[in-house]
């Protein structure tokens, strides 16, 4: 038996190009972000979907309700792929954050598998209820093809799971807005077939 699941990464919103660390706040697609959903969901209309699971914000919401209005879906909200709490950092431009915890951010940067962020989530956290809702999933829709609509944090901590290395090399991997990562589950190997694939993109890349 053969499980296909589709990592989908949210459409672009305005605090992804502002800098600003918004997290868990309810922010929706921007303009750019709506027309990079609506080319994705032309791309995968004719690929048999399923299901559909999203992270319940607001902003991969509305990127699994276009995408599944083709299919004629509902998207099922899993609390387990939502964005991580950032805790202090949540709302705040990243220049602030570099001045006020410059050696957290520069660990954050460059490996940060052992973070928890102050007042906030543990990296550790957010690779348990991610890659548990992962498996659950995959048990659960066994010869489905699936998508699941989340976080760049999220994507990165699935690839390296299904990778089997370390969580060190999460920023290693770019996982672009509107960007489609395929793994396939069979006999209990999981392969990755695509990686932050934005082929379907023109201008809104």
């Amino acid at each position: 038996m053969s499980t296909t699941v589709l990592l989908i990464r949210h459409g672009q919103t305005e605090a992804n190009v502002s800098g600003y660390y918004m997290g868990r706040s309810n922010e929706d697609l921007n303009e750019d972000g709506h027309n990079q959903v609506l080319q994705l969901a032309s791309r995968l209309a004719q690929t048999p979907l399923d299901i559909i699971y999203t992270s319940p914000l607001k902003r991969t919401y509305t990127t699994a309700r276009i995408i599944a209005k083709p299919h004629k879906l509902i998207p099922n909200c899993v609390d387990e792929f939502i964005e991580i709490n950032l805790g202090d950092w949540e709302g705040l431009h990243a220049n602030e954050i570099i001045n006020r915890w410059p050696d957290l951010w520069q660990q954050s940067r460059v490996d940060p598998s052992m973070i928890t962020w102050p007042h906030g989530e543990s990296f550790k956290k957010v690779a348990e209820r991610a890659i548990r809702s992962f498996e659950k999933i995959v048990c659960d829709n066994q010869d489905r093809q699936v998508a699941i609509v989340t976080h760049d944090i999220i994507v990165r901590i699935l690839v390296a799971h299904v990778l089997e290395v370390s969580h060190s090399m999460y920023r290693k991997i770019e996982i672009s807005n509107a960007s489609v990562t395929s793994i396939r589950v069979t006999d209990n190997k999981r392969i990755l077939i695509t990686l932050n694939d934005i082929s379907h993109l023109g201008d809104s890349k």
